[in-house]
């Protein structure tokens, strides 16, 4: 759109120029001067819109276009995989109670719950039922409204399921983190996968190892990290922008991606 502005402004310039130099010898030009600003004064305004980010960031709708597209690769890669292990099984999908806010989470919910549905598993999706302030009270933070309990609530309520897709914010208390109930299931039976980017640093390998974890994705680090936000774009084709930028870890490559990459779990 910036360019039409620029050429909007070039072409009423131009012809505001040359209308001048016609003055003397066409008694019309002045009028044709006056309808070349419409261009002009069109196409600069136009740029100050875009650039003022008063109604427009530019930058900021390629931020949002490139997140939203790594999103719907992120849930790809999760859901085509899931499809391959635990396919005919059930699922529950875990969801802040505001993921239905704004355009972004509602497009990441939309791919897991597609992605999920297409690789033929049965999935149900489940917000976190956060404590509400009572009339007059002030709202409880996230941090401390989030306590293991909001968890383990879902996981009793949905005791037939044998996955739980947590795309939502986990406690961020450690001790309430490791009260959590599915730390202690069976990986061979029930299991969690992490649709957040990077949730596996609080974890040991061998939640991953045992099947408890089923899948995660990470970010790539180190040399393998070419993605650049400032400069690239997320590449169209899904499978490709999830391998410019993130890795899925399951308990086939768990302990090779922790010898490449011995951050990615806790000590």
């Amino acid at each position: 759109m910036l360019y039409v502005y620029i050429a909007l402004i070039v072409v009423g310039f131009v012809g505001v120029i040359a209308c001048q130099k016609k003055q003397k010898t066409n008694p019309n030009a002045q009028a044709l001067a006056f309808l070349c600003m419409i261009p002009l004064l069109v196409g600069v305004g136009g740029v100050i819109y875009l650039k003022s980010g008063f109604f427009f960031d530019e930058e900021q709708d390629r931020s949002i276009k490139n997140e939203t597209q790594f999103t719907k690769a992120q849930a790809k890669a999760l859901t085509d995989y899931m499809g391959t292990q635990w396919k005919g099984q059930t699922a529950v999908l875990i969801i802040e109670p505001s993921a239905d806010s704004s355009e972004f989470s509602k497009a990441k919910i939309k791919a897991l719950e597609d992605g999920m549905k297409a690789a033929g598993i049965n999935v149900t999706t489940e917000k976190l039922n956060l404590p509400t302030p009572k009339e007059g009270e002030e709202p409880v933070a996230m941090e401390d409204a989030l306590k293991a309990d909001v968890y383990n609530a879902i996981f009793d309520k949905f005791k037939d399921a044998t996955i739980f897709v947590i795309a939502a914010q986990m406690p961020m208390d450690d001790k309430e983190f490791g009260k959590m109930k599915c730390w202690k299931f069976d990986g061979k039976k029930v299991r969690v996968v992490l649709a957040n980017a990077n949730e596996l640093g609080r974890l040991r390998l061998g939640a991953v190892k045992t099947g408890v974890v089923g899948a995660a994705i990470i970010d790539k680090t180190g040399k393998d990290a070419k993605y650049n936000p400032e400069k690239d774009d997320a590449p169209s084709d899904l499978k490709a922008a999830f391998d410019l930028r993130f890795v899925l870890v399951t308990p086939a490559n768990a302990e090779e991606i922790a010898k490449t990459s011995p951050d990615t779990f806790a000590k």
